[in-house]
């Protein structure tokens, strides 16, 4: 499904909803031809012409961002600086992700089990993992492309992963924000690459562009003449807050990782796989990093944490 923001840059919906393994797409249809985000799937990409398409700007290499690369075969393909080695080395993407931890969170629970164990719809071109893709080129924070009547900044958005970008238009007031994208659930950042404080500035960096339309990669269209975008910012902020908060409180005993990941305040998601469960305590380790920085937070023996001030 097509979205017009305006004449020429519209959002791409995937057929089905917009989440894993899809996501939202932007393509602007100027000059050069370009999309932002290649998971929309190959229904929705039915609606323009994908052999046309001159440039992709990919936000980050995470699946549901990258799997329709091939569509487009006569596109120019540009990442973040930050991942560049993510997406031609297997070994550096499993690192990135984090599944070279498996061992340390989940111990002798087989690592085939990180994998859903779901088939992934037909117009999703490859399969679920590591699928080299061959850049022709990155970006940095603050480069500008210039597509004709249109020019898009590319701004860094560390958090959800370390080259995570999102993308301003700014003459137009729109803002695509990819994975910040305001799920009341909150952010994910259980990723090796990922950081709570990072995702926190972050999120502050966009609410000083203001922008007058919001596109996110997983949900709908925000218009700040119908929504308060700078309120859905400080609510997703705030989740992150809360959570720590009750996290410190919990650790007035030591805790281990295990023990503060089956807290319900510790769950990102309801579900109880392995693969959930993996990804939750990548996420409470996150928040122990940050927590022991701040100084908030101490390391015990055998993998116990405590707050600071209430143990010598």
């Amino acid at each position: 499904m097509i979205i017009n923001l305006t004449k020429n840059i519209k959002v791409v919906r995937p057929e089905a909803k917009a989440v894993f393994p899809y996501s939202n797409s932007i393509y602007i249809d100027d000059d050069v031809k370009t999309v932002i985000d290649a998971g929309a799937g190959g229904r929705a990409y039915s609606d323009i012409q994908v052999e046309k398409v001159n440039l992709v700007l990919l936000s980050h290499n995470h699946f549901d961002h990258v799997n329709g690369v091939c569509f487009f075969k006569n596109a120019k393909i540009m990442a973040g600086k930050e991942e560049e080695d993510t997406y031609s080395d297997a070994h550096t993407y499993r690192k990135y992700l984090g599944i070279t931890e498996w061992q340390n969170l989940m111990g002798d629970v087989n690592r085939k089990k990180l994998v859903r164990n779901i088939a992934l719809p037909d117009d999703i071109p490859v399969n679920y993992g590591f699928n080299s893709v061959k850049l022709d080129g990155v970006f940095a924070d603050g480069d500008k492309f210039d597509l004709g009547q249109i020019r898009v900044t590319a701004v860094h958005t560390p958090g959800h992963s370390e080259g995570h970008y999102a993308f301003f238009f700014e003459k137009e007031g729109i803002l695509f924000s990819g994975d910040i994208d305001l799920a009341p659930c909150g952010p994910w950042y259980g990723a090796s690459s990922s950081d709570v404080g990072e995702l926190i500035e972050s999120v502050k960096k966009l609410m000083a562009i203001k922008p007058k339309i919001l596109v996110t990669s997983h949900r709908r269209v925000f218009d700040s003449r119908d929504h308060d975008i700078q309120k859905l910012f400080q609510q997703y902020l705030d989740i992150i807050l809360k959570k720590e908060e009750k996290m410190l409180g919990y650790l007035s005993e030591p805790r281990t990782i295990d023990e503060i990941s089956r807290q319900e305040f510790a769950r990102s998601s309801a579900e109880k796989a392995p693969y959930a469960s993996f990804w939750n305590k990548m996420m409470v380790a996150k928040h122990l990093q940050r927590l022991k920085r701040m100084g908030l937070v101490r390391e015990l023996e055998n993998n116990y944490y405590v707050k600071a001030e209430d143990r010598p």
